[in-house]
């Protein structure tokens, strides 16, 4: 279930609460805080997580300034987190 509105400078951003498949594993964007930096540009807080093999990363807050630079951070995260899971390194990554 995605929800996608597209603002008046032909981006789109994704509006919370989100889940949808991205190379194989679920992300979950829980939060969207849209900011204006001291230069004036557009930013955007996200806050997500990411569930590989059953498995959940902890959440995350990415900076962004708009979808395809989030998707981007959110596949170099699933690579990084699945590199963690696959290596068995996950339980020191885990909170405990």
């Amino acid at each position: 279930m995605s929800v996608i509105r597209k603002p008046p400078a032909e981006e789109s951003i994704l509006l919370p609460p989100v889940v949808f498949e991205l190379d194989g594993c679920k992300v979950y964007i829980y939060n969207v805080i849209s900011t204006t930096n001291v230069r004036g540009d557009r930013r955007y807080l996200v806050t997500a997580q990411v569930e590989c093999y059953g498995v959940f990363s902890k959440q995350a807050c990415f900076d962004v300034s708009n979808e395809p630079e989030l998707m981007s951070i959110l596949k170099k995260e699933i690579v990084l987190f699945k590199s963690i899971v696959l290596s068995g390194a996950y339980n020191a990554y885990a909170r405990g």
